[in-house]
């Protein structure tokens, strides 16, 4: 579904992103781990157009999905791909990619419900909106709960939920999760984990920056260990949780 070859990204004159490469197909839950400062947020925002790769190429799989795929600016003309290096981040997400943010970054004055329908900005499938709504709310009943209180006076873990609810809003073919678990108790970020799992269960490609490493690569069907900006390991999820060197510098093992 999606497919990062030698992408190059920067800040200013600092080389973030040093051409790395990775895949996620259609249906995985696929997982990037390594240290603060190895790369795994500006990957995602380069994905989602927010960041501009300044080399190599982004592609996702065309799937024709309500006519707008086939008309994207930049179709990679060979098999069809779309090179979303060459589009906008409204673009993007229209097409179907999905970020939810590193903090969250949840519209703090507006209502839980109202934040819910900003997910939902660029669709024009109306008729579909309240049946996805109805989904979040099932996933995380208690923004159910909490739907005209505003989105700033929720704890972390519930604006943790919002941020991934909104994010569902958009009826995302590929959900890019950041660090969904950071600042959270215990207890809730088992609760994630879970609604994770559920979320792919129901057909929606999840890609995972993940600090907790150990509980990314147990959810996880396949990962990816950056350092500095490079991919230095790949593999499945269950290989990486039992090698050696994995364990002694993310698991703590």
């Amino acid at each position: 579904m999606l497919i990062l070859e030698s992408v190059h990204t920067y800040y200013g004159h600092i080389h973030a992103l040093k051409g790395i490469s990775l895949t996620v197909n259609e249906g995985e839950i696929v997982t990037l781990i390594g240290s603060n400062g190895a790369g795994k947020t500006t990957t995602l925002n380069t994905i989602s157009g927010v960041l501009s790769a300044r080399g190599g190429a982004i592609y996702l799989q065309d799937s024709g999905r309500n006519g707008r795929s086939r008309s994207a600016g930049g179709r990679h003309d060979s098999d069809g791909d779309i090179r979303l290096d060459r589009l906008p981040a409204h673009e993007i997400a229209r097409l179907g990619v999905s970020q939810s943010p590193e903090g969250r970054k949840i519209f703090a004055r507006l209502s839980v419900q109202e934040n819910l329908a900003m997910g939902a900005f660029a669709r024009t499938d109306h008729d579909s909106i309240r049946s996805d709504l109805d989904r979040v709310l099932k996933l995380f009943p208690r923004l159910q709960e909490r739907l005209t209180q505003p989105g700033g006076t929720l704890s972390g873990g519930e604006q943790q939920m919002l941020a991934i609810g909104r994010a569902l809003m958009s009826s995302p073919r590929i959900l890019l999760l950041d660090e969904p678990s950071m600042g959270l108790a215990p207890i809730l970020v088992q609760q994630i984990f879970q609604i994770i799992r559920e979320i792919n269960a129901q057909g929606t490609t999840i890609l995972l920056v993940e600090q907790n490493a150990q509980a990314a690569l147990q959810v996880a069907n396949r990962g990816y260990v950056l350092e500095t900006g490079n991919i230095v390991l790949s593999g499945a999820a269950q290989d990486l949780l039992a090698d050696p060197q994995v364990a002694e510098a993310y698991l703590g093992i």
